[in-house]
């Protein structure tokens, strides 16, 4: 009974200080936005990010008074391109291609992705219509295997496509997120937030393992993560 009344207590307590801070509030929405390398503010560098680093996701908010907790799931590409050579005649992979031993090979690997950030943040309303908030928390990144495709070309050879059916990349990976975003209107939201890789996504014992190693000598290859900047703009219908 004591720890009924304890319990009740500060749930009554907890909700009090929520609404004294602008209550308890639920949102969810559509997000689209693009990845970059360096933030820009020119027409043409957005331009190229919504056509060749497109994103596009889902987002919900929880907020306790000015507190929020906001999961999301974005799905989007990413293209890694790597200078490798190869170890055997690439004919032997695949018949009527002839890259010899040694030759020098762009190895590209574009990757589908579903990322699910789970963003803690605080906002700070600075009028009836606008609000800035801070916000930052930890990111699952799931590679999908049936969207993930290889490439690879050398000298006057055509790029050739190799299924993913042929190696086998990592599923997931580990990252944090933090950034700044804004509040307009109650609604329509804008994001930056900088993606920290915590985990390789790709690397030389990634691919020296699989059935592609024998062929493509991978040491050269740095370990990669997935370090860039998300630019989002959300609306949020409830």
């Amino acid at each position: 009974m004591k720890k009924t009344f304890l319990l009740m207590a500060a749930a009554l307590i907890m909700s009090s200080t929520a609404f004294a801070g602008g209550g308890l509030g639920f949102t969810i929405g559509p997000k689209v936005g693009y990845q970059t390398a360096v933030l820009s503010y020119k027409k043409a560098d957005i331009q190229s990010g919504f056509s060749n680093h497109f994103t596009i996701g889902l987002a919900a908010r929880f907020e306790i008074g000015n507190f929020y907790i906001q999961p999301e799931a974005l799905y989007f590409k990413t293209s890694n391109l790597f200078e490798l050579n190869t170890n055997y005649n690439v004919e032997d992979l695949l018949p009527g291609i002839n890259i010899p031993t040694g030759a020098g090979v762009d190895f590209t690997l574009n990757a589908a992705n579903i990322q699910v950030p789970v963003l803690i943040g605080y906002k700070l309303p600075l009028a009836n219509i606008l609000a800035i908030r801070i916000q930052a928390g930890p990111t699952l990144n799931f590679v999908i295997p049936k969207q993930t495709l290889a490439s690879y070309a050398a000298g006057s050879v055509n790029p050739v496509e190799i299924s993913n059916e042929t190696f086998d990349t990592k599923s997931v990976a580990f990252g944090l997120q933090a950034g700044v975003g804004i509040d307009l209107l109650k609604r329509i939201t804008l994001d930056i937030n900088y993606n920290f890789g915590i985990s390789k996504v790709f690397g030389a014992d990634v691919f020296n393992n699989t059935a592609l190693g024998q062929y493509f000598d991978f040491n050269n290859v740095a370990n990669t993560h997935a370090n860039m900047f998300m630019v989002t703009i959300g609306y949020r219908f409830l």
